[in-house]
Parts: structure tokens; sequence; C-alpha cells
């Protein structure tokens, strides 16, 4: 009896220190995608919404794969905001990918025509979790940062 009792509170105290360690759950596209747009400070430039099909073009990734998206960018900076939620892990390790090879070409091509934006990308946050992704690029990282942990 001591060791079952035992082994469920070693399972409650694990659980618990696990909560604290910030927020593992998978990304919510459309929930995560207001609270960071609303975050203070973490861009200066108004975001457009696109739709998915467009983002999954832009972004490289198979469309069929994605279940829900959350994608916005700025028409005037390099200020981006992605979030897929995909049918797999597979999916998610693909588009994950992709986000990356989105933030090299976007290095490439604002080099000489926007060069106050490379701070911005060259600290992009691409984050996985689950079957879900998340690109950043913002002007200011401390509210995203407080977002990831939070």
């Amino acid at each position: 009896m001591k060791k079952i009792l035992s082994g469920i509170v070693f399972a409650v105290l694990c659980l618990s220190l696990t909560a604290c360690g910030g927020k593992t759950a998978e990304f919510s596209p459309a929930q995560d995608a207001a609270e960071l747009r609303e975050a203070e400070g973490a861009f200066t430039t108004a975001l457009t919404q696109i739709d998915q099909a467009t983002a999954c073009a832009l972004y490289g990734i198979d469309e069929a794969t994605v279940t829900a998206s959350a994608v916005y960018a700025s028409p005037s900076s390099a200020e981006e905001l992605a979030i897929f939620t995909l049918d797999s892990d597979e999916a998610a390790q693909a588009a994950q990918t992709a986000l990356g090879y989105r933030v090299e070409d976007r290095l490439e091509e604002l080099e000489d025509y926007m060069p106050e934006e490379m701070d911005k990308l060259k600290d992009a946050v691409i984050e996985k979790r689950g079957s879900s992704v998340l690109l950043v690029i913002a002007s200011d990282y401390g509210p995203v940062s407080e977002f990831l942990e939070g």
C-alpha cells in the first residue's frame, strides 16, 4: 500500500513540476495568434491576415496536412506571425523545416531592400509543439518570450 501511495505522490509531484516549466501544450492557432497580436510592443506594424491556402503556398506547407491555421504578415516590414496545427508529428516537422526556409529566404530577399529589418529576421522564433508549429518575426521578442514561457 505504501508503494502505491508513494507512486501516486511521485506522479503528482512530477506533473506539478512539469506545469511550472512553461507552456508545453500544442499551439491553438486562433487563440494564440490573438494573444500574440495583442502583446504590447511585439509588432510595430499592422499585420494583415492571410488565408490558409495562400499561407501554405507562401510557406511551402502541404495544405492537405493542415487542420487549422492563423497567419498574419505585414506588407511594410518583415514582421510575421504564423501558427499551424497539422495532422501528424511528421507533417509538423516538415512544416517546421519549411518555416526555417521561409526565414532564410526573407533574409536574402530583404538584405539589400530593407536592411533595417534584418535584426527581426535573425531573431525569428520557430517552435514546434506536438503537431503544431509557430513562426514569429517581431519587432520586440520580449512579449513573445513571455508568451512562450507563460
